[in-house]
C-alpha cells in the first residue's frame, strides 16, 4: 500500500560544500564536486521512496559576487552533468524525468544557457518526477519579476488573487513544497530566500551536516520526523 504521508514535494537548500572542502580536501571547490556527487545519489532516492518533485537551490544571485575561480567550477559542474546525466544520457527518458532551472538564466554563461535549453526541451513532456535546479535564484526576485508580468498584462488590481501570483512565479506548475532542508546550519537558522512564497506552509528542518556528507539514511529520518508532525494549515 503507498504510504500517503510521503512528502511529494521535497526542496532542499545544499548548504556546507566549501567548508566540507576546506576541512577533508584543504580546497573549497573540491567541496562543491564532492557535493555534485551526493546530489545525485539524493536525485536517484528520492525516485525510489516515492517523491515526486525535488527542488534543489544550487546558486543564488549573492552568490554570483564569489570569485571568478569559484563561479567557474560551479559553471564547469552544471555544464558537465547536464551533458552527462541528460544529454549524453537516456536515463531522465527512461524515467520519465523532467528537468528544469528556476531563476534568471539570462545571468548564466550562453554556452550554459544552451545546454540548459536542450535539456528542458528534452523532458519537458515528463511528469512521473520532476527535478528543479535553482540558479542564479533569490525568492525575492522572483516575487518581483511575477509582479513584473502581472504589471505587463495588465491584470487589474481587483483581479490580482494568491493564485494570481503563483501564476506568475517559476514554480507557476509546480505544488509548494512539503518539506524545506537546509543543510550546514550550526546553530544559525535561515531561509535565505529560498521559494519565499510557496513555503507558507512548508515544514522546515535544518541539519548540522555539511551537504557533501547528507545522505540518504538522513533524509529517511527527516521523512519520518516529517510523517509524524500535525500539519493543521491553520486550522
Amino acid at each position: 500500500m503507498e504510504d500517503t504521508k510521503t512528502p511529494t514535494h521535497i526542496a532542499i537548500q545544499m548548504d556546507g560544500n566549501r567548508r566540507w572542502g576546506r576541512k577533508n580536501k584543504g580546497n573549497e571547490l573540491e567541496g562543491h564536486r564532492q557535493g555534485a556527487i551526493v546530489l545525485k545519489e539524493i536525485v536517484e532516492h528520492c525516485k525510489n521512496i516515492g517523491v515526486r518533485v525535488l527542488t534543489v537551490y544550487a546558486l543564488s544571485i549573492e552568490n554570483l559576487k564569489r570569485s571568478e575561480e569559484e563561479l567557474n567550477t560551479h559553471f564547469d559542474l552544471h555544464k558537465k552533468y547536464i551533458k552527462k546525466w541528460i544529454l549524453d544520457s537516456d536515463e531522465f527518458v527512461k524515467n520519465k524525468t523532467r528537468f528544469q532551472v528556476l531563476g534568471r538564466k539570462e545571468l548564466l554563461p550562453r554556452d550554459e544557457q544552451e545546454l540548459i535549453k536542450k535539456a528542458e526541451e528534452k523532458t519537458k513532456k515528463f511528469s512521473k518526477f520532476v527535478f528543479n535546479v535553482c540558479l542564479c535564484y533569490n525568492g525575492q526576485d522572483e516575487i518581483v519579476d511575477a509582479v513584473k508580468e502581472i504589471v505587463n498584462n495588465k491584470i487589474q488590481p481587483k483581479d490580482i488573487t494568491r493564485d494570481t501570483i503563483k501564476q506568475h512565479l517559476y514554480t507557476k506548475d509546480i505544488a509548494p513544497p512539503d518539506i524545506m532542508i537546509k543543510t550546514g546550519m550550526n546553530p544559525e537558522k535561515r531561509i535565505s530566500a529560498f521559494l519565499l512564497y510557496d513555503i507558507a506552509y512548508t515544514e522546515l528542518f535544518f541539519t548540522s551536516t555539511l551537504w557533501p556528507d547528507f545522505s540518504p539514511q538522513e533524509l529517511d529520518g527527516i521523512i519520518e520526523e516529517f510523517k509524524n508532525r500535525e500539519r493543521r494549515y491553520g486550522k
